[in-house]
């Protein structure tokens, strides 16, 4: 690989402030931006991203600021110094070596690359045209990790490093594999320059000694340089969530928590007598490090190595100084982390292989598809959610098709369901509804900013319906949230049917207004197409076969569940199985079916129901209940803490929060005890109006 050296050719005067933009403006884009204005020495000049709203950057962007659709129109505009690239891993290296090409230093965020040949060829390529390249290794610059090497000398010879990482699964719309995919780069950069640094190899390839791997989640890989080894292990199924190292020598150790924020050092041999104080010693360091991590946290902000990173990647660019990491070690971290990954996509592939040949024989045994029973188009189908509902019309006897943005792992789908992959968002292919009798449209954006919800909530609403009424289609399902409404505190009264839907409002966030107009425009389309449109609003979803509490119940803190809100007081959530048959229902006797329904458990459990279902499956948790009158009271003090202590543009109301939402279950209440009868053949009765129901005619 070529020398990775600064030519002044393209190195702005020191002392002058830097240009810099973004390609990618997602949540970790978004924590760029505040890493770069937080630098001092840059100015951002603009951001490059085809689904950026340009109205929703605007009150974060400074005011001359550009915002367009692609990384060459940034450049040809812009001519940025330096650019961030924070898209996902498989574009890093086209849009790097754009980048370079036109000039710019480079920042990539993790994963670098996902193969070391585009990681060399990214490097080498900014060795020829004079520039710098950083990873976004921001670990490397958190306090723990810093005063590692401020206390390397003092444990005398370094013989072993132990990595470890425990995380959980983020999204639903990617794998256990791709997940620790993801993260892998953290547990393994920080090893990468410690052995170098312990062993004196400075050019000698780290050998991976051997790897334990499962697809559910779990990495484990044994690593040897010299006389140093090292251990680095990713699991998502351990707990609690962790990230440390453990650098162990011949004089002592140290160990790094990026958790508490902290370095915890025990220097000395510890032996004889000293062995005794060892557990004193590092009980003290893990108490007053964590607090004064925690801290920090608090009033610094998250993601601190971002901020310092970044700074230290800008004055290397201003000055003509090395960059803060060096080429060998981003590519030992691609490199290893590709073997890792090539292993685990490996066991992956022989999983599903035995995945697949129990999903065929479990369809084998189902009995056929009803002759009666409609075909039925169902997108969302792989959320928590959308797999029940297919679960419950498949074994009703309906024939289902899920349509999904990706193929889901054979191990994730429901025996005899068909699975097809489309964007709802670009329109359906008209053969996807041929021969469908109704579409339950259970998909809706869960993450991103407006336009991302605009795109592929109210966006895909719209192309799905207008699809379903030109094939003919019997029907739509469209399942909403109850999120959607106006409180009862707005309105002064329980929440029915009737109640008005909280529209255009983002105050309330960019899911609940997606959610909202998306439920709107269904009901327009409805109206506008003659194509009938019921509406089904879930509460918060729970699953009685695998419970956690909701949100509102309160939050789990270590060895406490803490509670809030009256015990008695009734909270309502709706069962994702209760759900599902509801939809089977309304798809036996659509025509009779209530327009609107807001789908709830009736009656509702109240908060020591649902506390006391957890705490049978978790005896080991204690459980405190927060007095309501208190939360209450400090409330409103903490709204002003995060609104001038943190900067908070708009603080939660934390009250508000907790609180239970009321609401009518009458309706509610006799669709489920219809649906929960099971009618899986021929037509029910139709449900009677109840009365005040709300129900719409």
């Amino acid at each position: 690989m070529a020398s990775h050296n600064v030519t002044q050719s393209t190195t702005p005067s020191s002392g002058r402030r830097l240009r810099v933009g973004l390609v990618g403006s997602g949540k970790m884009g978004l924590h760029h931006l505040k890493a770069m204005e937080a630098s001092g020495i840059a100015d951002v000049i603009g951001v490059a991203d085809p689904a950026a709203d340009p109205a929703e950057l605007a009150a974060i962007l400074p005011a001359d600021a550009i915002v367009v659709a692609s990384l060459d129109e940034l450049i040809a505009r812009a001519r940025p110094d330096v650019v961030h690239i924070v898209t996902p891993p498989g574009t890093h290296a086209t849009l790097a070596m754009t980048a370079i090409r036109g000039g710019c230093h480079v920042y990539v965020e993790k994963p670098f690359t996902p193969t070391a040949a585009e990681a060399s060829a990214i490097l080498d390529l900014a060795a020829q045209h004079g520039v710098t390249v950083c990873a976004g290794h921001q670990v490397l610059f958190e306090a723990p990790a810093l005063g590692v090497w401020e206390n390397l000398g003092r444990i005398g010879r370094m013989v072993h490093i132990e990595s470890y990482f425990s995380f959980k699964m983020v999204r639903r719309t990617i794998t256990a594999v791709e997940q620790v995919n993801d993260i892998l780069p953290h547990a393994v950069y920080p090893v990468v320059d410690q052995m170098r640094a312990g062993s004196g190899l400075a050019d000698a390839p780290i050998e991976i000694a051997g790897m334990s791997l499962d697809p559910s989640g779990e990495a484990y890989a044994l690593l040897r340089l010299g006389g140093v080894t090292a251990v680095v292990m990713v699991t998502l199924n351990g707990r609690p969530v962790e990230q440390y190292q453990n650098i162990v020598g011949t004089n002592g150790s140290l160990r790094a928590d990026y958790i508490g924020g902290f370095l915890g050092r025990l220097v000395g041999p510890g032996t004889g007598p000293g062995v005794l104080l060892t557990p004193y010693r590092r009980a003290l360091h893990t108490m007053t490090g964590t607090t004064r991590g925690v801290t920090k946290l608090i009033t610094g902000g998250s993601y601190p190595g971002l901020r310092t990173i970044v700074r230290r990647f800008y004055e290397s660019v201003r000055d003509g100084t090395p960059p803060p990491l060096t080429a060998r070690s981003i590519l030992d971290t691609v490199i290893i982390c590709e073997r890792i990954g090539a292993a685990l996509a490996e066991a992956e592939s022989v999983e599903e292989v035995r995945a697949q040949q129990r999903l065929t024989a479990a369809a084998a045994a189902l009995a056929p598809t009803r002759a009666d029973a409609p075909r039925v188009l169902l997108t969302g189908g792989t959320g928590l959610l959308g797999k029940k509902i297919a679960q419950e019309l498949r074994q009703s006897g309906f024939p289902v098709r899920v349509v999904a943005r990706r193929m889901p792992l054979f191990s994730r789908r429901v025996p005899g369901v068909e699975y097809v992959t489309a964007d709802l968002a670009r329109g359906l292919d008209p053969a996807l509804l041929q021969q469908v009798g109704f579409v339950v449209h259970a998909a809706a954006e869960t993450a991103g900013g407006r336009e991302d919800h605009r795109r592929n909530s109210i966006e895909a609403t719209r192309l799905l319906i207008e699809a379903a009424a030109k094939a003919g289609a019997r029907g739509v399902l469209h399942v909403s949230s109850l999120a959607v409404l106006k409180t009862s505190r707005e309105l002064g009264r329980d929440l029915d049917e009737s109640a008005p839907v909280d529209a255009g409002n983002l105050t309330r966030g960019p899911y609940v207004w997606g959610k909202a107009e998306s439920e709107i425009l269904a009901a327009g389309l409805g109206a506008e197409l003659k194509i009938p449109v019921r509406i089904i609003r879930p509460g918060p979803l729970v699953d009685w076969d695998a419970y956690s509490p909701p949100g509102r119940l309160g939050r789990e803190i270590g060895p406490l569940f803490v509670a809030f809100g009256p015990r008695r007081k009734p909270l309502s959530v709706c069962d994702v199985t209760t759900a599902a048959r509801v939809v089977r229902q309304y798809l036996e006797d659509f025509d009779h079916a209530p327009p609107l329904l807001n789908m709830v458990e009736a009656p509702p459990p109240t908060r020591l129901d649902l506390m006391n279902r957890y705490h049978r499956d978790r005896p080991d948790l204690t459980v405190f209940w927060f007095p309501a009158w208190l939360l209450r009271a400090i409330s409103g003090p903490l709204k002003l803490v995060q609104r001038y202590a943190m900067g908070a543009k708009q603080p939660m109301d934390i009250a508000a929060a907790f609180a239970s939402e009321r609401y009518q279950t009458g309706l509610a209440e006799q669709v489920i005890q219809r649906a929960s009868a099971g009618r899986p053949s021929g037509r029910p009765a139709p449900v009677p109006e109840p009365v005040g129901s709300g129900r719409l005619s």
